[in-house]
């Protein structure tokens, strides 16, 4: 596996706060520490963190790493990327999966072509891109000299002023926008909020959108999570993650749907709890959105699927409306669950009985249990 961050920073905040490469290598033992205790064995794993300003310092905080796992790149990420990418295509041909992570706090150096190609060249490949998609949207409407209100350079400043870009020189160029967006659909979306047919929440989720729809030519499992600082707002930026495997999808969702839980109450309500679930969009998802979106999909499946495949199917086309557990797993009751008991579907575990011979009840997959399900 190779694991690239983009812009890994130092390793360490100033606070001692730990950075993402520090992270993610934290995440590893942990991982490894858990295939260890199943008898696993553990996959040889790569890591590159590729840093333009603290390379130095991020080498210091990584000397505890053993030999050959980690790498230092120095220098700029789009001089350094393809590289990379190239040099470990030369040394491993085949079986390798790649995750970029790439958080360059801005939306210049972001390359759909780059991400269209990753997707081609490798066996398995995850993006996990910190997508500033107001930032985009702002860069949009001063390409084409588009302008509503006086007061316009204010309000993106408001929203834009406290995030430190990689990168923060404007885009003036329809085709540099052209090459971040992957195409030039934004251009219509710019024109409508120009004309006054949609305001700028609108017009920022429907870029997102189309982002994640363009993504979807290469990866069949696209998601993102808006971060807000206060309910209403535009987001400060959306993570965006794009897979071609079902259970990368739903490991994904069921993290989002975690910090979503963090996200509205305790940094958007100060903590404040609410009567209703909410989504990371402060939408409520309630159980009957839930089953009807659920009996929409099933409508489409007629031929057997698996169950994970199908949770990823569901948060690709619907957003990530809810944990896992109110889906299919969860103790009291769950939207399958009450379906299957309802006989509304056709469900075939593997296996099918108990140590006592009774017939196996279970709704979430694992390494020794199987469940397929289709609507009837």
């Amino acid at each position: 596996m190779l694991y690239v961050d983009c812009f890994a920073g130092a390793g360490k905040f100033e606070d001692g706060e730990l950075g993402s490469p520090s992270i993610a290598i934290e995440c590893l033992e942990k991982s490894f520490a858990l295939r260890k205790d199943e008898g696993s064995l553990a996959p040889k794993v790569y890591m590159k963190f590729i840093e333009l300003n603290h390379a130095q310092d991020l080498i210091g905080n990584l000397t505890q790493q053993p030999k050959g796992r980690c790498e230092v790149i120095s220098g700029k990420f789009e001089d350094k990327i393809i590289p990379l990418l190239q040099n470990i295509i030369n040394e491993h041909p085949k079986g390798l999966n790649v995750f970029l992570y790439v958080d360059p706090w801005g939306v210049k150096v972001l390359n759909a072509e780059l991400f269209d190609a990753v997707a081609d060249v490798f066996d398995s490949s995850e993006l996990l891109i910190n997508l500033n998609s107001f930032g985009f949207f702002r860069d949009a409407c001063r390409a084409m000299k588009v302008t509503r209100f006086d007061n316009e350079a204010t309000i993106f400043e408001n929203i834009l002023g406290d995030i430190e870009e990689y990168d923060s020189s404007a885009m003036d160029s329809v085709d540099e926008l052209n090459a971040v967006a992957g195409g030039d659909y934004w251009q219509v979306i710019v024109n409508n909020y120009g004309n006054g047919s949609i305001d700028g929440y609108q017009a920022e989720k429907e870029f997102s959108e189309q982002y994640k729809l363009r993504l979807r030519q290469k990866y069949k499992y696209v998601l993102d999570m808006p971060i807000r600082l206060k309910s209403g707002q535009h987001p400060k930026y959306r993570m965006v993650h794009a897979c071609n495997h079902p259970d990368g999808c739903k490991l994904m969702a069921e993290n989002i749907a975690k910090r979503t839980d963090r996200l509205v109450v305790d940094v958007q309500s100060g903590g404040q709890l609410s009567l209703f679930e909410q989504t990371a969009d402060n939408e409520v998802a309630d159980d009957v959105l839930l089953e009807k979106n659920v009996r929409e999909l099933l409508s489409k499946t007629t031929d057997f699927v698996r169950l994970n495949e199908f949770l990823a199917i569901f948060y690709n086309e619907f957003g990530v409306l809810c944990d896992v557990p109110r889906l299919s797993s969860g103790k009291s009751g769950s939207i399958l669950k009450t379906l299957e008991k309802s006989g509304d579907i056709i469900v075939a575990r593997s296996p099918e009985l108990t140590g006592k011979n009774q017939p196996t009840k279970f709704w979430a997959e694992s390494k020794d249990k199987t469940l397929s399900l289709k609507g009837k």
